[in-house]
């Protein structure tokens, strides 16, 4: 009965929508002041343990990094190097689309300015070359959450705090199902322009020289990434550490090297950064209250021995798992969505034996999904406002490539090699 209460008193926030940050620290409080009798100091006491987190710095550097390289030449010049490498496939330019979605994505960590900008670019083309407007929506809709799961991606730091499991582990967990996924759209792409009859490979021949000249004007933004992931990798940076260098040569990189922005153009940059930070804090600390809440009324193991018997395997429990991610993915936000959903299923997971960088994973992969889910998943929306098409258009427009995230969604979670894999090799036991 207590889970069922606390469950509603936030759905009831919610639905008075209230910010998120707030209805979950009013959540929490009010369950400390019916079924405990802490001192409402231990609250604030909660919320500065909560934030006492070094992890926690590396994302307003990785979000600040994101916005100069966007705001910059970087992200332009990593798209144009994909679309050179793929022009000769059929539908090249769809192609380019997934993979400059991915990569500007995991670059700004935000689905709805991918849709933006990378929409803003492509769909002109698109339309030149007759690409269905309804393929080209969903398309470019479904690819900008692959943001979320590649790396770096901050609700992957959220998950992997919130679990006390290793960020960078997570990180390198990422990469295989990322690439899966946006391989998996890409073929979408290629297999439905072949069939269409539309967006033929001749008008944009494969060329080395010219797809060599692109590679050579983004060189600067490779060397970032890689010095970011080499650092990271080969030991010689923390996550912290490395985000804090690669920010700090992004900004290097476009403010001496090509000179694409002004010391106001940073400014700016720096402060919505720091909001957007400020933001995703307030959010942690709120929702810590609340998970402080669930642990010490042992809300986990009531769960988890109430449904134990009903989730008897671990395929039983996926299964579960993704359905209340596709659910609860749709109408809250990824990141109080990890804060309620992490602390009571952990327990689940180690009882099963599931690996929790895997579990972490999929619960990565589920709310990303979400983001797409109809009715209410808020890209849908985004997608409608910034295409001044229809709701109903878009959702008709993203379904296709949705079912393709669902299926993935299950391998993912049926073949967890997939996940661990290159985990596994950079960090043996």
């Amino acid at each position: 009965m207590e889970p069922l209460l606390m469950l509603g008193i936030l759905l009831a926030l919610l639905v008075l929508r209230l910010p998120i940050y707030l209805g979950l620290f009013l959540t929490g409080v009010l369950g400390l002041v019916i079924y405990t009798d802490l001192d409402l100091i231990f609250v604030a006491q909660t919320m500065v343990k909560k934030l006492d987190n070094f992890s926690l710095l590396c994302i307003p550097f990785f979000l600040l990094m994101g916005s100069v390289m966007v705001g910059g030449k970087s992200a332009g010049l990593l798209v144009n190097f994909a679309r050179r490498l793929v022009c000769f496939m059929p539908g090249g330019l769809a192609v380019t689309s997934v993979i400059s979605s991915a990569m500007f994505g995991a670059i700004s960590g935000s689905a709805i300015s991918t849709v933006v900008t990378i929409g803003g670019v492509v769909f002109p083309f698109m339309e030149q070359q007759k690409y269905p407007r309804g393929f080209t929506v969903g398309l470019v809709t479904s690819a900008a959450i692959l943001g979320m799961i590649i790396p770096p991606s901050i609700i992957m730091i959220i998950c992997a705090l919130t679990a006390g499991e290793s960020v960078v582990k997570l990180f390198a967990a990422g990469y295989l199902p990322g690439v899966a996924i946006m391989l998996a759209l890409c073929a979408y792409a290629a297999v439905t322009a072949v069939r269409g009859g539309f967006g033929q490979a001749e008008k944009e021949r494969f060329s080395w020289s010219v797809a060599g000249r692109a590679g050579l004007e983004a060189a600067v933004p490779i060397f970032l990434i890689l010095l970011l992931f080499g650092g990271i990798y080969t030991g010689a940076f923390t996550i912290t550490e490395a985000s804090v260098v690669a920010c700090f040569f992004s900004i290097l990189a476009e403010v001496f090297w090509f000179r694409s922005m002004s010391p106001r153009q940073l400014w700016g940059m720096i402060v919505d950064s720091g909001i957007l930070s400020g933001a995703l804090v307030i959010t942690v600390s709120g929702a810590g209250v609340l998970a402080e809440f669930i642990t010490i009324r042992g809300i986990p193991e009531q769960i988890l021995n109430a449904v134990l018997s009903y989730i008897p395997n671990v395929v039983v429990f996926f299964l579960f798992v993704n359905i209340l991610l596709l659910i609860i993915g749709t109408f809250m936000d990824p990141i109080a969505s990890v804060m309620i959903l992490v602390p009571i299923l952990m327990p689940m997971v180690k009882q099963l034996g599931v690996d929790p960088i895997h579990f972490l994973l999929v619960v990565t992969v589920g709310l990303g999904i979400g983001y797409i889910t109809p009715p209410l998943g808020l890209l849908l929306y985004a997608a409608a406002a910034i295409t001044k098409e229809s709701f109903i258009f878009v959702v008709r427009a993203i379904t296709p490539t949705l079912l393709i995230y669902i299926v993935m969604l299950f391998v993912l979670s049926y073949v967890p090699i997939i996940s661990t894999l290159i985990p596994d090799l950079l960090f043996p036991n």
